[in-house]
């Protein structure tokens, strides 16, 4: 091979490389925004629930046999994940990223623990549909949103219509 080979060889591994390179990230003005996220599924009215407040350790657990052995999850089922802006949402799924660990819980993976600040120590609502075999974790902000918001309502509904 000569020297005009080898610089042609270099030249067309170059192109390549750069035509496969990640652009530079530049220094936007604005932060970057987050990814959207879904929205809470809606379940049947009639849907019968199970409730319970757990505390997460410092791996992201909430052990509750109760609610684990109710939804039917056995260890090593695949399980996927919805994140909203409120709740972390796992069931069942044969493509689930996630697996329910050797002792079954509900593991609040790490992406979503920081997205919706939770942290070791903190309670979570958790509200199973057994039925469904799902589970929405919801932090103790959100509830006491949803709570307000629930109040709020009512007393706009008593108010005198003028």
């Amino acid at each position: 091979m000569n020297i005009h080979d080898m610089q042609h060889d270099r030249a067309a591994a170059q192109q390549i490389i750069k035509a496969l390179a990640l652009p530079a990230l530049s220094r936007a003005s604005e932060p970057p925004r987050p990814m959207p996220l879904s929205h809470l599924p809606r379940l049947p009215r009639e849907t019968s629930m199970l409730y319970t407040i757990g505390r997460v350790d410092r791996s992201g657990r909430v052990t509750n046999r109760g609610i684990t052995d109710a939804l039917r999850w056995r260890p090593g089922d695949r399980l996927a994940m919805t994140l909203t802006p409120s709740a972390v949402v796992l069931c069942p799924a044969p493509d689930g990223l996630l697996r329910v660990p050797p002792r079954p819980c509900i593991a609040i993976p790490v992406t979503a623990r920081r997205l919706l600040s939770i942290t070791p120590g903190d309670e979570l609502l958790l509200a199973a549909a057994p039925e469904y075999r799902i589970v929405i974790t919801h932090t103790m902000q959100a509830v006491e949103d949803m709570l307000a918001s629930f109040y709020a309502q009512i007393a706009a509904d008593e108010l005198p219509q003028s």
